[in-house]
């Protein structure tokens, strides 16, 4: 076999050397970087923002991506992130920057959450052992690299999934109206994993299960906020087939408080799902509202099919993709979308909510455009019941 030390250990897919995507808007620092890994055998491509990445992400699968985070400019992170979660990519991905280690660690976070393979993220300058330890000791791309993920049914069924919720703040009072949940398996050697140790591989009675799961720890840590006097409208992401075979109105109804004032629970569906199930959708609506139950359009991007839908049902939110929210301050393109998008959800009685708000300049350019509800790292990342217990101690939310 040989000695693996004197070999690099990425996987090799193209059937050459490794493959590695740069991202560095430093061209000094990348210079040097691209140097370092290409002494570990691994051909580099070097980029200087995410436009070009983007580009041929779609068409390369590099085994590994080093991407880094410039707290002047966080979007260009937020995009490359993005443009690997659209093409399902399955190689590491290893954050790097010179700014506050707190940061770095959102920004993995968000890599995490969008199933991406996040290495814990590196503060610049960083050293060539260090390369040489992402590289070799870590053994990217082979079947150990596997041996860390976590079945979903396994951690189901040890009762080792937990749920953390995302704060959603209104942006005119600043004041917080409600959480997304996200599901974290409580591992008892490795740790907290996020759901890119554990969705991979997960068939649809796991991810029915998880849905079941989240909707009752949403419904209970809601009832919790509700007797504190503190109303928090809490969401769930859940697929349009796991909403049709759970008794989602019925599993509300056991958890929840009885008082008319309770701030109810919101279903987040994709917008694709609710363009192609709309009437599917419109069958089970009365009996989730009577319930408390309401539904929020997700992911909603450039090019949006909205009108068709917003006619024929009622919807709480209208929720802005992170694509368009991250960077629109300097782009007036974006701007004009989320606009337009706000507009659209004003005129259909829905909330206008902005997804993965980052930046102080995005949050001003789209509360100046009436957008009503921020969600992301500019307000928190995703935290315990007891640490929102926290949060909220100095203030109640308006009743809703």
């Amino acid at each position: 076999m040989g000695d693996t030390q004197q070999q690099p250990i990425l996987s090799g897919k193209r059937g050459g050397n490794p493959l590695c995507f740069l991202m560095d808007d430093d061209f000094v620092v990348r210079q040097d970087l691209a140097k370092a890994l290409r002494l570990q055998g691994i051909d580099i491509v070097e980029f200087s923002n995410s436009a070009r990445f983007m580009d041929m992400i779609d068409n390369q699968n590099p085994d590994i991506v080093f991407v880094n985070v410039n707290d002047g400019a966080p979007h260009e992170c937020v995009r490359a992130l993005l443009a690997l979660k659209e093409c399902s990519y399955s190689g590491a991905v290893q954050l790097f920057g010179r700014c506050p280690a707190k940061l770095l660690d959102s920004f993995n976070t968000v890599g995490a959450d969008c199933a991406l393979t996040m290495l814990p993220p590196l503060q610049k300058p960083i050293k060539v052992a260090t390369i040489h330890r992402v590289v070799l000791d870590r053994k990217l791309g082979t079947a150990d690299s596997a041996a860390v993920n976590v079945s979903l049914a396994d951690a189901l069924a040890k009762n080792l999934v937990k749920f953390l919720y995302q704060p959603k703040f209104d942006l005119k009072s600043r004041l917080m109206v409600g959480a997304e949940a996200v599901a974290r398996v409580a591992h008892p050697e490795l740790g907290l994993l996020t759901p890119d140790r554990f969705f991979k591989g997960a068939d649809e009675e796991a991810f029915l299960n998880l849905s079941r799961a989240a909707v009752v720890s949403a419904v209970r840590a809601s009832a919790h906020f509700h007797q504190m006097g503190v109303a928090l409208a809490l969401a769930i992401n859940i697929g349009v087939d796991s909403l049709l075979r759970l008794p989602v109105a019925d599993l509300v109804l056991m958890h929840r408080p009885e008082a008319a004032n309770w701030a109810g629970l919101i279903l987040e569906i994709t917008e694709r799902q609710v363009v192609n199930s709309i009437e599917l959708l419109q069958a089970r609506l009365p009996k989730l509202r009577e319930a408390g139950v309401s539904i929020a359009i997700d992911n909603v991007g450039p090019r949006s099919s909205l009108l068709g839908v917003l006619t024929k049902a009622s919807f709480a939110e209208i929720k802005i993709d992170r694509s368009l929210v991250d960077g629109c301050a300097g782009d007036s393109g974006k701007a004009n979308i989320c606009k337009s998008l706000i507009q659209t959800a004003h005129n259909f009685g829905c909330h206008a909510v902005a997804v993965g708000l980052s930046a102080e300049a995005d949050l001003r350019t789209l509360a100046a455009d009436g957008c009503d509800i921020g969600q992301g790292y500019l307000f928190g990342k995703p935290m315990s019941v007891r640490e929102i217990d926290g949060l909220v101690a100095n203030f109640k939310a308006p009743s809703q």
